[in-house]
């Protein structure tokens, strides 16, 4: 069993890969993903103040308190590992809550990779939102944004 630790140190696309690795992702989609939420720039804070880092970790969902927030803000190793691992908790069946919250699109079942990746958005499970940023992520995927000529990612 893995465990978050953010311990690993390279470019953003190395710290990617490593995530990737580490939770069972293919990088691609590690970086089509980041390309989605900031571009890959770990400076980004979004959601009126309340998300950090290349996967926007959100404060008042995966937060406990300000150290912890500042360590997502700041170390983009640890900001990958902690999102590959919520990934990967979707993907097997452990977020058993989303059965019980109202606004899903289907029934929450493991094995589901897209559920999953729509889930880290919108925190529900193939509803409207979700099934948006996963059509946006598979075209960032397919285009491999991030080797164009206007991607100004990390390094």
């Amino acid at each position: 069993s893995h465990f978050v630790t953010g311990r690993f140190r390279g470019t953003t696309d190395e710290v990617m890969q490593w995530a990737g690795a580490k939770w069972g992702l293919a990088p691609d989609l590690v970086r089509a993903v980041a390309a989605k939420e900031t571009w890959w720039r770990m400076s980004h804070v979004g959601d009126d103040g309340d998300s950090f880092g290349l996967f926007q970790v959100r404060r008042p969902y995966h937060c406990r308190g300000t150290r912890v927030c500042g360590l997502f803000r700041h170390d983009a190793a640890l900001n990958a590992d902690y999102w590959g691992s919520i990934i990967r908790s979707y993907f097997d069946g452990r977020q058993t809550w989303l059965n019980t919250v109202a606004g899903n699109g289907a029934p929450y079942t493991a094995g589901d990779l897209w559920g999953s990746i729509g889930a880290w958005f919108s925190g529900r499970w193939h509803d409207p939102g979700a099934e948006r940023y996963v059509v946006a992520v598979k075209d960032y995927m397919a285009q491999r944004i991030w080797r164009t000529r206007d991607f100004a990612g990390g390094g």
